[in-house]
């Protein structure tokens, strides 16, 4: 019995204890307890739990978004403890969880929902995301490095998508939100990239922009019921290429009719008389050349 009542306290202390550790590594959430504890799967358990009952895309969308954070300094507490083999799977479903997230604002994009809030939180998040992966790059042995640089590679095109699918204005404002960390962010991967390491470039806010397609003109409508001008020019000439009414033949095709009845009214019908004085139809063969039977 006093077994048990001293596990209880050391399970709070050490849950605690993980909790606190991770408090100052680039506003990340707490990690909690860690993927190397044999207590993990109740976290894991309690997570699937809450992803179960978020049933609205956007929400999965930023449900996912705080799991890839979680997971992210998860991997940052477990390389300051040495356990490079598990981060490193940890970082792996920090990839899977983020690229999630997008996929599900994509799904309530399609669904006409209001993305752009995750979006931009998503794309700010990427920034902070650089930071901590480049001082997780700088902790690990050489060997672990390639691992590190992909995660980094993958957060970056996922910082660039997330920026591409906001929409309007609120990709102006979040793109301004960007670019005031983007140099913070950059001159540290610089750092990096001084020391022979492939680190990806945070793209600019005009080299963005140039890769979002320009929406045509067709696409966009004037007042909803008044057609435009060039639709109402294009139907006028549809109707005007319309043919009758089945049934009513055109002006062309009346006339070649009457035209042929007239004809046939006009020719004479030739008639031969026969003995008896009775008129006989013109059936009969043509007669023969003079000196013939």
């Amino acid at each position: 019995m006093m077994k048990k009542l001293l596990f209880i306290p050391l399970i709070t202390i050490f849950l605690f204890a993980g909790a606190v550790q991770a408090q100052t590594t680039n506003d990340l959430p707490e990690p909690g307890m860690l993927p190397d504890s044999p207590f993990y799967f109740l976290k894991s358990w309690s997570e699937n739990i809450g992803t179960f009952f978020t049933f609205d895309d956007v929400a999965k969308a930023e449900r996912f978004l705080d799991l890839s954070e979680k997971r992210l300094a998860e991997a940052n507490a477990l390389v300051d403890k040495g356990k490079l083999e598990v981060a490193e799977k940890t970082i792996e479903r920090y990839q899977e969880q983020f690229n999630t997230a997008l996929a599900k604002a994509e799904e309530a994009k399609a669904k006409d929902f209001d993305t752009d809030e995750v979006l931009a939180k998503a794309s700010e998040a990427t920034l902070k995301h650089q930071m901590v992966l480049a001082d997780v790059y700088e902790k690990v042995p050489e060997q672990a490095k390639s691992a590190i640089e992909r995660a980094m590679e993958k957060s970056m095109r996922g910082h660039e998508e997330a920026l591409k699918a906001i929409s309007g204005q609120k990709r102006e404002e979040a793109m301004q939100r960007v670019e005031e960390k983007r140099q913070e962010v950059e001159q540290r991967l610089e750092g990096l990239r001084d020391k022979g390491t492939s680190t990806p470039t945070i793209p600019s806010k005009e080299e963005i922009e140039q890769k979002i397609p320009a929406r045509p003109e067709t696409e966009k409508p004037e007042t909803p019921g008044q057609p435009q001008a060039q639709e109402e020019r294009e139907v006028e000439e549809i109707e005007t290429e319309k043919p009758e009414t089945p049934g009513q033949p055109q002006a062309q095709e009346e006339r070649e009719v009457e035209e042929i009845e007239t004809e046939k009214q006009e020719i004479p019908e030739v008639k031969t008389e026969t003995p008896g004085g009775a008129d006989k139809p013109d059936t009969e063969k043509p007669e023969t050349p003079e000196g013939q039977p």
